[in-house]
């Protein structure tokens, strides 16, 4: 029997241990960030479970995770980390690129068009892109260094 170590959330509020039942974990993955339609399923956060949880028994919510909204065509993606003193950020991520001037132009729709978010170019995603990083992110706890993270505020 596989060990359940991830937790999935889907549009902020139902959860569940990510299995590799019908498929192995990347394509479990990829196959949920493509299924994104921006109005019924527009969200997907990713965490990993305290050591030991019973995923069978309990979905424990954590402080650092992975999300992203939108639809398969465009996505933002963030990342949430609390750091060693205790303190979370918050951070967009995106692709390599020169740092961005002015406010964010791109409006990434979700929740069936009620919210949006604004992102720089650099930061709008599609569902294979974001799938890669949501599977580093399943390996390592942190996307790859190749990306660049835009802190926002929290609060």
């Amino acid at each position: 029997m596989t060990v359940r170590t991830h937790v999935i959330q889907i549009n902020g509020n139902s959860r569940g241990p990510l299995v590799d039942i019908f498929r192995p974990y990347p394509d479990q993955i990829r196959a949920s960030v493509n299924n994104m339609d921006g109005a019924k399923f527009w969200a997907l956060s990713l965490w990993r479970a305290p050591e030991g949880a019973d995923l069978l028994e309990d979905i424990p919510f954590s402080e650092n995770y992975i999300q992203c909204a939108g639809s398969a065509q465009a996505l933002t993606v963030e990342l949430r980390a609390v750091d060693a003193s205790g303190v979370a950020h918050q951070y967009v991520i995106g692709k390599p690129g020169d740092p961005q001037a002015g406010d964010p132009s791109e409006v990434i729709p979700w929740d069936d068009g009620r919210r949006s978010t604004r992102v720089y170019p650099n930061e709008v995603f599609t569902a294979d892109e974001a799938a890669d990083i949501f599977y580093a992110y399943f390996l390592t706890d942190t996307i790859p260094t190749t990306y660049q993270r835009r802190e926002l505020p929290l609060g």
